[in-house]
């Protein structure tokens, strides 16, 4: 997951002193835990963003960030779209808004490769076709 921040007051920066990530098996985030930090699965964070590598989703999770100002925010519970998912982080004066953030990666996917790799063999077929290399 990855997480980009941006103040909703653009006269705002946003400065990130720390921050925690927790998941939920409720829908309300009623029996929240830290994300567990094994080896490279750990919240890292930046100046205005935060990226974490998983082993394995749960359901929901709640973001929660301690800003250079000192205030501490936190975020409504939202589902993940994924191991490689991308977010908008909006902080509002007394919260953060947490917003699906899309992404094209076409490298992501093998099935994505194996299409544009065929489809780049016909186009070559075609082209040397239609400049006459496939005379018989």
């Amino acid at each position: 997951m990855e997480f980009k921040f941006v103040a909703e007051d653009p006269q705002q920066l946003v400065s990130i002193q720390s921050a925690a990530l927790f998941e939920c098996q409720q829908a309300d985030c009623s029996d929240s835990q830290p994300v567990a930090e094994i080896g490279p699965q750990r919240l890292y964070c930046q100046k205005d963003a935060c990226s974490i590598a998983f082993y394995d989703l749960r359901p929901y999770y709640r973001l929660e960030v301690t800003l250079a100002d000192g205030r501490t925010l936190s975020s409504q519970v939202f589902s993940p779209h994924g191991m490689r998912s991308f977010y908008w982080v909006t902080v509002r004066e007394s919260d953060l808004l947490v917003k699906n953030r899309f992404t094209l990666n076409p490298l992501a996917s093998p099935i994505c490769l194996s299409v544009c790799g065929s489809l780049w063999l016909v186009g070559f077929w075609v082209l040397l076709t239609l400049l006459g290399f496939n005379k018989r």
